[in-house]
């Protein structure tokens, strides 16, 4: 019996390593798979994803199908790597929808795992995330679940709620695994008949045809037998056998054999269970399947050692160490292993490189950010030099034109002064005083305005009254003078350039009415012309030819000063506000003499 035992560990260590007995692979990322084995073909999707640089989602949802076909083949520690990864690469997006479906997967892997703790978690986060009440209801109830393992009583309350909540929802998935999750609990609570119920619900919502309705199926038949009911129990299981031949594959249908030829151990039909398990032997080996030949074997030496059947032992390991070579051989799923092997490093080389591909992006961008930043810096200190050089320009207009119109000042000041002198020499102290208060007047007003570059057409004319009012006083004999407004110009809105139209009078004054022999007229005429605003300054006196000819050489160089000023001003303000105001100075001709000067803004 030592040697049967010896021989026994030394068969099962090295049916523990297949792997070895696999013939070599070549090293690439395209494999040729069998047609029943979707593990390899979902792996590459998922190398392909990431070789073409897909976005996070769809990289993301090709992790998660990965694990799906994981989880299938019971490799939870590899799912739940991959479900990990798909959360990793959808939790930062506001607006992903599957991040809770990520979530819930991943506490049922650890769940199936005995992670009570990280499963409570991820069950609470997926209710966090669900937009759907149903989803919220039960990702909740699961989380309380595993946060009291112990508790299974707590257990089968939550997950009656869960059913109540799934009543009326169309994800029969959710439902069948929710009566599953009851029926395992009835079963721990040796609570059997409900158990069947509960394991009958889930048939309802499960596809017969699937390896899922089959596990269900037999999990009926083991508590019919294990409550007594054994021939149902049998007759339930051989369906179960005889359905796996025709729809399942060569896994499913060994391990369904060994299901019936337990139960039938267990009703003492032991020829009836020995052939059961021969035949599952004798399947896996015909189809090559080593994980399921060395699991009957297995099951067949238990039961020859518990009878003392040695003998029978030592043939049938015999019958397996001569056809090892040709099962590992045959075993397309040791090759399946190796190529998803393979497939994984490939996919943690890919994973590398595109965390490498996506710091040296970030690293870029920020690049690229901080070069926008800063041309957008200097743009913006370009803009301000040059906002700050238009606007001390602006002021230095405003400078010239404030210069310019107080530079007319002194002139009409001496010449107002001379006035008031000739009155006193001439002991005229009543027109002296009288001329004096108009023209303290006349000073006040047009110092209070006097930083204006516009003044009301209404304020402009009092102005130009009271000024002429003066010279009237100082010339009484020289000229008569009319100011005509058109009625359409509304004196109290219409705006008028400051100390433009003051100074032409002065000089159709100064230097053509005062010689004229008799007394002249002066005529000034606001109106309206083709949406501008004209002012004309129209006068009698002896012409501009004339005027030269008869002035000292201090008088033209001001007369020539005089008309620059008011030029310049003029040039400044058309920069200064965008406007076009026109300055035109004409001489009348025979038999008319005298000028007219025209103004338009």
């Amino acid at each position: 019996m030592t040697f049967l035992k010896v021989f026994i560990l030394y068969i099962i260590i090295l049916l523990s390593l297949p792997a070895v007995y696999c013939q070599p692979v070549n090293n690439d990322t395209t494999f040729n798979t069998s047609t029943n084995n979707s593990l390899n073909p979902t792996s590459q999707k998922l190398v392909k994803s990431i070789s073409d640089n897909k976005n996070d989602e769809e990289i993301a949802e090709d992790y998660y199908k990965l694990a799906l076909e994981l989880i299938r083949k019971g490799e939870y520690v590899k799912a739940e790597t991959y479900l990990i990864r798909s959360i990793q690469l959808v939790a930062s997006k506001k607006k992903n929808t599957r991040a809770a479906h990520y979530y819930r997967e991943l506490a049922k892997v650890q769940e199936l795992m005995k992670k009570t703790v990280e499963a409570s978690d991820n069950y609470q986060r997926a209710a966090d995330l669900s937009k759907d009440k149903t989803q919220q209801t039960i990702n909740a109830n699961d989380a309380e679940r595993m946060r009291n393992p112990s508790n299974p009583e707590l257990e089968l309350e939550l997950l009656n709620q869960n059913a109540q909540a799934l009543s009326n929802s169309n994800d029969r998935k959710e439902r069948a695994l929710n009566y599953t999750q009851m029926a395992n609990t009835n079963r721990a609570l040796n609570q059997p008949e409900q158990a069947l119920e509960n394991y009958r619900n889930a048939l309802n919502d499960i596809d017969s045809n699937s390896n899922e309705a089959l596990n269900v199926k037999s999990d009926i038949a083991t508590i019919l037998a294990q409550t007594n009911n054994y021939e149902e129990a049998v007759e339930l299981q051989k369906e179960v056998v005889e359905q796996s031949q025709k729809t399942a594959d060569v896994a499913t249908q060994t391990q369904q054999m060994r299901n019936l030829s337990n139960i039938y151990f267990s009703v003492n039909s032991t020829a009836e269970g020995v052939k059961l398990l021969k035949d599952a032997y004798e399947l896996a080996v015909k189809k090559g399947n080593v994980k399921e030949a060395k699991a009957s074997l297995i099951s067949l030496v238990q039961f020859y050692e518990k009878n003392n059947k040695s003998q029978e032992a030592l043939s049938i390991y015999k019958d397996f160490i001569n056809t090892l070579d040709t099962l590992i051989s045959k075993d397309s799923s040791l090759v399946d292993i190796k190529l998803f092997e393979i497939t994984e490093e490939k996919i943690k080389q890919l994973e590398k490189e595109k965390l490498l591909n996506d710091e040296l992006i970030k690293r870029k961008n920020k690049y690229n950010l901080m070069l926008v930043l800063s041309v957008f810096l200097l743009f913006a200190l370009l803009i301000l030099i040059i906002k700050g050089w238009f606007s001390i320009r602006r002021k230095n207009k405003r400078i010239a034109l404030q210069s310019l119109r107080r530079e007319m000042n002194p002139h009409f000041i001496f010449n107002s002064l001379n006035s008031i002198n000739q009155f006193i020499a001439e002991n005229n102290e009543l027109e002296a005083n009288k001329y004096l208060t108009s023209y303290s007047d006349l000073m006040r007003k047009m110092m209070e305005n006097s930083n204006e570059d516009y003044v009301i057409l209404h304020t402009e004319i009092e102005q130009l009254k009271k000024y002429l009012d003066l010279e009237k006083m100082r010339f009484p004999n020289a000229f008569d003078y009319e100011l005509i407004v058109d009625p359409s110009l509304d004196t109290e809105t219409v705006s008028v350039p400051n100390m433009i139209i003051q100074p032409n009078l002065e000089n159709a004054i100064w230097h053509g009415l005062r010689y004229k022999d008799k007394k002249g007229l002066l005529k000034i005429k606001f109106y309206k012309e083709n949406n501008k605003i004209v002012v004309d300054i129209d006068d009698n006196g002896i012409g501009l030819k004339e005027s030269q000819n008869i002035k000292t050489k201090n008088q033209k160089l001001h007369v020539s000063r005089g008309l620059k000023n008011v030029q310049e001003r003029i040039r400044l303000l058309n920069m200064l506000y965008k406007k076009n105001i026109s300055f035109e100075i004409t001489e009348k001709q025979n038999p008319e003499t005298g000028t007219k000067v025209s103004i338009k803004w």
